[in-house]
């Protein structure tokens, strides 16, 4: 199947919380996003999503994302709508890096692809491992007194998986762990403890020794592989290893030097859905444990994550975020999607069967293109 058309769009997202905040200051109060849509010769179209989480968190900004997706529109509609690998080896051919913008065009080809089999893309990735799936909710960086109300605003929305955002003072940071845990025993089945890269290895050598005793993975506490490992090396606490792992070279060398015990898996950052696939299944064949997220984003971005985690073993699935339940949909304003977009209950999220990704896009909150690019004025 051919492709006519390739167009690209921005939406700005306020976050229903406030404000989002990790370590070292990175402070958001709105997020801007990058949609692509995709149209094939019959008409058919596929969308997909990515945000960067603003220009500190990920290689890549929204201005880049759209930038470098006009620059690949060419090379994407010279190709097929099918072939996910072979797609990706020409967009790499193309252009080195830049992969938030692939990731977004990836994802909006295996949305067509989906609508264009009148598949679920979980079908395409592998299958349906699980229909409903845990997800955590990711507590943004406060004083105790501040992440626990905002814990106990979700657990009695029935979330019983959390993300503790740290990465600052290792004492502080071991004090909002320890008075969360307090604060929701019995409460919790799974957390994870999450440095954004925010420690030097003494730093969080000091946060481990505090919260001995703790049920909590701890993830991304330094900011190489390399250190990773180390701090793994004298760690009771099982390690996960989120920013570092940005393609399969990435994930082959944490295997080889046992650096970690999980991986936190963003389509965003390692170019879409299909490197995603293939770093999870890498991972799981390693004995690893896995985490399904993103940085951000709108019900797209939810929805591409919804997909691979139904694809994923529960035995080896810890849990996935779910941005626009607990950071999105509350704000001001409609969503991207009128329908489809995974349903939480107790905690659990439940995936659409629908063709494709499985939403309704709302055109309207989409408005006009940033632009358009066509196959037959493509030289």
């Amino acid at each position: 199947m051919r492709l006519r058309e390739l167009a690209a769009y921005s939406a700005r997202l306020p976050l229903a919380t406030g404000a989002y905040e990790m370590s070292h200051g990175r402070r958001l109060t709105q997020l801007e996003t990058t949609v692509v849509r995709v149209t094939a010769d019959d008409g058919t179209t596929g969308y997909g999503e990515a945000c960067t989480l603003g220009a500190s968190y990920i290689d890549g900004f929204a201005a880049s994302v759209q930038a470098a997706v006009h620059e690949l529109a060419p090379t994407v509609l010279e190709g097929d709508a099918f072939g996910a690998e072979t797609m990706l080896a020409r967009l790499d051919t193309a252009m080195r890096g830049h992969r938030p913008a692939k990731a977004a065009i990836d994802a909006a080809l295996w949305d067509l692809r989906g609508r264009l089999l009148d598949l679920p893309v979980y079908q395409l990735l592998g299958g349906l491992q699980q229909s409903s799936y845990r997800v955590f909710h990711p507590l943004t960086l406060a004083s105790p007194t501040q992440m626990v109300d905002e814990a106990e605003m979700m657990a009695a929305r029935g979330y019983r998986s959390w993300q503790l955002k740290l990465g600052n003072d290792p004492l502080d940071d071991a004090e909002r762990v320890n008075t969360v845990l307090d604060a929701l025993k019995g409460r919790t089945d799974f957390v994870t403890s999450d440095a954004n890269r925010g420690w030097t290895m003494g730093q969080a050598f000091r946060f481990l020794a505090a919260i001995e005793g703790r049920d909590t993975y701890v993830e991304q506490p330094c900011g190489t592989l390399e250190e990773v490992r180390q701090v793994r090396t004298r760690s009771r606490h099982p390690i996960t290893a989120d920013e570092v792992i940005v393609e399969v070279p990435d994930m082959l060398r944490c295997i080889a030097t046992a650096a970690a015990d999980a991986v936190n898996i963003k389509p965003a950052r390692v170019g879409g859905l299909t490197r995603a696939a293939q770093i999870r299944d890498i991972a799981v064949a390693a004995g690893m444990m896995v985490m399904i997220d993103e940085p951000m984003g709108g019900d797209l971005a939810t929805a591409g994550i919804a997909h691979l985690s139904a694809s994923c073993r529960p035995d080896s699935f810890l849990a996935a975020s779910q941005v626009t339940e607990t950071h999105i949909t509350a704000a001001s304003g409609p969503p991207l999607a009128l329908s489809g977009t995974p349903v939480v209950r107790d905690g659990l999220a439940h995936v659409s069967d629908a063709p494709g990704l499985g939403l309704e896009v709302n055109t309207e909150v989409l408005g006009e293109a940033l632009f358009t690019v066509r196959a037959d004025r493509v030289s």
